[in-house]
C-alpha cells in the first residue's frame, strides 16, 4: 500500500521526490567522506537536508489522507530508497514493488573501511572489587530470601484459608 502511494505520487509530481533523492546522494558522499576521514564533509548539513526533503515528501503524502500507519511505512521506504544506489532509479520513476525497512542506523556498512590490523588483543584489566557494591548485593539477597520465606508462609496461611472456607461451605451444604 505504501510503496504504491508512493509509486503514484511520483507519477503524478515527481519534483518532490527527485530533490529527496538528490539529497539522498548528497548524503550518502557526505557519510562516505566522513567514514573515510576526508576533511570538508558535512554530515549535519547533508543530514539536515535530507530530513527536510523527506518531510516535504512527506507532507504530500499525507495530503492523500493516506492512514497514519500507511505513512509512516511509506516514509521508512523513502528513508530507505533515497540513500540507496540502486533503490534511485526505482523510486524516480515510480516503480517500487514493496514497502522497504531499514537495517542498521542509515550508514550503509559496505562504507565502514576495513580495520586495521593491531597488534596481540590485550586482556582485559581484571575488574576491580566494589566493596560497597557487594554488600548492596549480600543485603539485597538476604532481603530476598526473607520475601521469599514470607512468601511462602502466606501461601501456606491462603491454603488453609481455603480448606478453613471449603470446610464451612461443606457445613452449610450439610445444615
Amino acid at each position: 500500500m505504501a510503496a504504491g502511494a508512493l509509486n503514484e505520487l511520483v507519477h503524478e509530481d515527481p519534483s518532490e521526490v527527485r530533490a529527496l533523492i538528490q539529497s539522498g546522494k548528497r548524503l550518502r558522499q557526505a557519510q562516505e567522506a566522513a567514514v573515510s576521514g576526508k576533511k570538508g564533509a558535512d554530515l549535519n548539513e547533508a543530514i539536515r537536508e535530507h530530513r527536510v526533503a523527506l518531510d516535504r515528501v512527506q507532507r504530500d503524502l499525507r495530503r492523500r489522507k493516506l492512514s497514519a500507519p500507511t505513512v509512516e511505512r511509506a516514509t521508512q521506504t523513502l528513508r530507505v530508497a533515497s540513500i540507496d544506489p540502486e533503490l534511485w532509479p526505482l523510486l524516480e520513476r515510480g516503480l517500487l514493488r514493496e514497502d522497504l525497512t531499514a537495517s542498521g542506523f542509515g550508514l550503509d556498512p559496505a562504507l565502514v573501511p576495513a580495520r586495521r590490523k593491531e597488534a596481540a588483543p590485550r586482556k582485559p584489566a581484571p575488574p576491580k572489587p566494589d566493596r560497597a557494591a557487594e554488600k548492596r548485593r549480600r543485603e539485597a539477597k538476604a532481603a530476598l530470601t526473607a520475601a521469599e520465606k514470607r512468601l511462602r508462609a502466606a501461601e501456606r496461611e491462603l491454603e488453609e484459608a481455603r480448606a478453613e472456607v471449603d470446610r464451612a461451605r461443606q457445613r452449610v451444604d450439610d445444615a
